[in-house]
């Protein structure tokens, strides 16, 4: 399995992150970043700040962009603390959209939104921004568990066509080929038939059809996502999952007949990278609308961490 660094003119990583109770701590999103597997530790990162609307009491509804004032205090400092992980960042320019800080170090570059942008459209405007024909989109509260083969699975996406999104495997999606495969008459179908497709290609059986859009980190291209933008499905606020990713397995599951539902997966072919036949977590949520992890519970996602890696090396 090759671990061979991803060259920075094939990826670039866009974060996206908002008001969070950690704030002004930077550590959700400095516990994201640590994460990444080495081989993408050279590619350009761009870090989206959504902006949000002051709720009117003192609980708000972060998902919904609705931020109570405490938040809204502290959100000016956190972003300064996020900035500081990476060393001369300046002021670049600003437009009707956003600000833009940069640092030369990392080659990352910090959009500050003036409008509420929700997760969507923070990738939407992000990918202004991006000069790779790849992106890894991570919003700010996953860890990797394990670090996948980045430089093969990025080789998947430019060779075959039928390969446009990879996504990674979360608690939820343990064994997801068997779980899913009875969930509908229709998708174990998609599930051979994907892996029939691949047969003897580089990954074959570590890769499987994923039959959602999930917003957790995967890879994608951005002529891929400037495709799905300009459809009216997806609208400033949502996130991709709920909106372009149920349309898509509505697709599948009101199709006519399973092979129907299968070119109507295709069409989109998304895929979830599947190493020791599902078994294997790849990457973790943290709470990031809850405070920062008691040590327990640290300690718990860190000993799931290792334990993943030791298996996967």
């Amino acid at each position: 399995m090759s671990k061979s660094a991803v060259s920075p003119d094939l990826l670039t990583i866009i974060v996206t992150t908002s008001p969070v109770p950690s704030a002004p701590s930077p550590d959700l999103i400095k516990n994201t970043l640590c994460s990444l597997p080495p081989s993408i530790s050279s590619v350009p990162i761009i870090i989206t700040f959504d902006n949000y609307t002051i709720a009117s009491n003192d609980k708000g509804r972060l998902k919904k962009g609705s931020v109570p004032q405490v938040l809204v205090d502290q959100y000016p400092m956190y972003i300064r603390n996020v900035c500081e992980l990476f060393d001369d960042v300046s002021y670049l320019s600003d437009d009707a959209e956003c600000s833009v800080l940069s640092s030369s170090s990392r080659l990352a570059t910090f959009l500050l939104l003036k409008n509420r942008n929700g997760f969507a459209f923070s990738v939407k405007t992000a990918l202004n921004y991006v000069q790779t024909p790849y992106v890894m989109i991570l919003q700010h509260d996953w860890l990797f568990a394990i670090h996948p083969p980045m430089s093969d699975l990025l080789s998947i996406l430019q060779t075959e066509t039928e390969v446009r999104y990879i996504s990674f495997i979360a608690r939820m999606s343990l064994n997801y080929e068997i779980s899913r495969g009875h969930s509908h008459s229709y998708f174990h179908h998609i599930f051979s038939e994907a892996r029939n497709l691949r047969k003897d290609r580089l990954l074959s059986t570590d890769l499987i059809a994923c039959l959602h859009w999930f917003d957790r980190p995967h890879l994608c291209s951005v002529e891929t996502y400037r495709e799905i933008f300009s459809l009216p499905i997806v609208k400033r606020g949502d996130f991709i999952e709920d909106t372009f990713g149920i349309e898509y397995i509505k697709s599948m599951m009101s199709s006519p007949t399973k092979e129907i539902a299968f070119d109507q997966w295709q069409k989109w072919g998304a895929w979830l990278y599947y190493p020791e036949n599902g078994t294997i977590v790849t990457v973790v949520h943290q709470h990031g609308r809850k405070n920062l992890l008691g040590e327990r519970e640290e300690e718990k996602i860190q000993n799931l961490i290792k334990s993943n890696r030791e298996k996967h090396t």
